[in-house]
């Protein structure tokens, strides 16, 4: 390489490093000052080449004395700006830092523009309603329900406020939407607009809402502008004083309409059945209530927003029961079997509950339920019904009963006799003992009186106030408690079995005529030595009976015990080996098992328990059984097949046809053995 070319290079990497690219090492940021504050922008160069110059908004900026102060070729890079007394016409804006270029070649070193603010504090803060402003403290009203626009403005402040919305405490500002821009009266500041819809509640009424402006340059931080809610709503009732129990006439009676609404309301009482206006008050009384002020009642309220719904209040006064009318008035008379009615009116809160009650004889004062309704209706009317009637009415008031008592009524009736079959005066059966005194009691009612009366039986007829022999047939006697009725007493002295019998009583009148026959029943006196001779006789069938008892129980036991049949010891061997037969009407039958054989079991001796061979040799022990081999199993009775003889007694050939088969071959019988205890009688 010759000389020259190295000189070159040397030259290339000296102005090189002289001239090395400039790059910012701090790049300026935006500030806020307050008025009359000092601030800094700051700006540091890596490699600075260049001048150090500042603009704001795209203005160069001189370096003046007790203003802005820089450096525009530092040794460090530091071109930092540094401004006094900051004023908002005279600073405010936006700045840039800038190096100059160092050749043509070079671009100028540019710094992005940063924001000094210069605070200004905005005016209070207002509320508008649409473009009505509303006032610091005066209440702002509006209607329950409806949504409503209102603007927070805040105004002349820079940089913008910052709003917020609060009901009392809460925090409404999600609700809200805040915009910014110049404000047109003052240059350089902002109106900051917050717009806030919202449905007011009936709970809001009486609330602060309030517009918070936050910003730094208050003195406080923030600002407030508060304004009472004054919520409008429909009026809301209630009903106190509503009875909770039944209203007694003669009470007093107070209820109440109470009201909530936003404006007061006016209320409005009604009562149902009526097209005019009962009362133009909160209130209505009834000091006393009276019958006459029973009905529904209503109440409305009415405001500038509208009418409430309508509550209702029953005013039902509850009073005793009263008889209004009882008919027929002087009474009445039916004949007997016909049908009659008697009528009853009467008033009463709650409606009476009616019942008609003859009076009845008797040693006192006793009175018979006939009916239960308004009308009684007597169908086939009887002497029975004659009497009087009265009609009671009745109600219950708060747990409390009441009645009402009408005057009574005379109800007479007429016809032919009646014998009162369902009274115990009459009887339809006499039963005394004999020799005894018989008294044959018969209770009749007849209108008009009887002119003949008699007993009758057999062929003897006997009338009233006469005596035949052992009969007496007393006078009527008349009943003094009961009207038109009569009783007639037949006496039959010393009674006898002869006297067993019907006595028929007729009774006849200018009407008709009634007969009724009571039976007469005469006990004769059981003899002592009957009754001796029954009892004995039980004593006797009751001793058999336990006899029979116990005879069964223990022939039972005996035949039949835990080890099987046991035969008779004193049995002989003849006995034993003998063929089985069954003794019929005093024959031989072959073919059956002897009964000897079906209930004695095998026998043993005493001192060995090795023998168990049975006593009769067609009894044979089950080879299946693993019990004691002695007890009886069952016993088979094989039969020889006979053979047939001749007309003359000589046997046949074998050759001959087989013998007929209806006769027992082969019979098997099984016994489960059972465990008996030994029993004595």
């Amino acid at each position: 390489m010759s000389l020259a070319v190295f000189l070159w290079i040397l030259q290339a990497i000296w102005i090189k490093g002289i001239y090395a690219a400039q790059q910012f090492e701090i790049k300026p940021s935006s500030v806020e000052v307050n008025p009359g504050d000092t601030a800094s922008l700051t700006c540091k160069v890596h490699n600075r080449q260049g001048e150090c110059a500042w603009l704001k908004d795209g203005k160069v900026m001189g370096k003046i004395d007790t203003k802005y102060e820089f450096s525009r070729e530092p040794p460090d890079g530091d071109c930092s700006i540094r401004i006094r007394n900051a004023k908002i016409e005279e600073d405010d804006g936006m700045w840039q830092c800038q190096v100059t270029q160092i050749a043509l070649t070079e671009p100028t070193l540019t710094a992005p523009e940063v924001k000094f603010t210069v605070r200004e504090p905005p005016v209070s803060p207002k509320i508008e309603d649409n473009t009505n402003l509303l006032p610091a403290g005066e209440p702002y009203p509006t209607q329950e329900g409806k949504q409503k626009r209102l603007h927070c403005i805040s105004r002349k402040g820079n940089p913008p406020a910052k709003l917020k919305w609060f009901i009392d405490d809460t925090d409404i500002t999600s609700m809200s939407n805040q915009t910014n821009s110049t404000d047109v009266d003052k240059p350089k500041t902002w109106q900051a607009v917050s717009v806030l819809d919202y449905v007011f509640q009936k709970d809001h009424n009486n609330k602060m809402l309030k517009c918070v402006a936050i910003h730094a340059a208050y003195d406080t931080l923030t600002k407030d502008i508060k304004i009472p809610l004054e919520v409008l709503y429909l009026p809301e009732i209630r009903l106190e004083g509503q009875p909770d129990r039944d209203i007694e006439e003669g009470q007093s009676v107070s209820v109440k309409c109470v009201v909530d609404a936003n404006p007061q309301a006016n209320v409005i009482w009604k009562k149902s059945g009526y097209s005019s206006i009962y009362a133009l008050k909160d209130q209505i009384e009834f000091m006393p209530v009276k019958r006459s002020d029973s009905g529904i009642y209503s109440c409305s309220a009415t405001n500038d927003v509208g009418t409430s719904q309508e509550l209702e209040v029953n005013i039902d006064v509850k009073y005793k029961p009263q008889i209004l009318n009882v008919s027929p008035i002087h009474g009445a008379t039916v004949a007997v079997y016909n049908s009659t009615t008697l009528v009853c009116e009467a008033e009463g809160n709650p409606p009476p509950r009616y019942s008609w009650l003859q009076k009845m004889g008797g040693d006192g004062i006793e009175w018979q339920q006939r009916g239960n309704t308004a009308k009684l209706v007597i169908q086939n009317v009887t002497y029975q019904y004659q009497g009087q009637y009265v009609c009671e009415a009745s109600n219950v008031i708060n747990g409390v009963t009441y009645k009402a008592t009408s005057a009574e009524i005379s109800l007479d009736v007429t016809g032919a006799p009646q014998v009162l079959t369902d009274t115990a005066r009459t009887k339809k059966r006499v039963v005394v003992e004999k020799d005894e005194d018989a008294i044959i009691p018969v209770y009749f009612c007849s209108d008009p009186i009887p002119k003949r009366t008699f007993w009758e039986w057999g062929s003897i007829k006997l009338e009233t106030g006469n005596k035949h022999i052992r009969y007496i047939a007393e006078r009527l006697h008349k009943d003094e408690r009961t009207r038109d009725c009569y009783e007639a007493r037949l006496i039959v002295e010393r009674v006898d079995g002869s006297d067993s019998r019907k006595y028929t009583l007729n009774v006849e009148n200018e009407r008709g005529s009634e007969a009724f026959a009571v039976a007469l029943e005469v006990r004769e006196p059981v003899a002592m030595s009957v009754v001796i001779g029954i009892v004995v006789g039980c004593i006797i069938l009751l001793l058999i009976i336990t006899l029979v008892i116990l005879y069964l129980l223990r022939a039972e036991r005996m035949c039949f015990n835990r080890k099987g049949f046991k035969p008779d010891s004193s049995e002989s061997d003849a006995e034993s080996g003998r063929s089985a037969e069954l003794i019929h009407n005093g024959r031989s039958k072959p073919g059956a098992i002897p009964p000897d054989a079906l209930y004695t079991a095998t026998k043993r001796d005493s001192n060995s328990s090795s023998d168990n061979r049975p006593l009769y040799e067609n009894l044979k022990p089950d080879k299946n059984d693993n019990r004691n081999e002695a007890s009886l199993v069952y016993a088979s009775l094989d039969l020889p097949n006979p053979v047939p003889q001749t007309r003359n007694g000589h046997n046949k050939p074998k050759h001959n046809p087989p013998p007929r088969r209806d006769r027992t071959e082969y019979a098997e019988i099984q016994f489960q053995p059972k465990v008996y205890e030994q029993a004595s009688l």
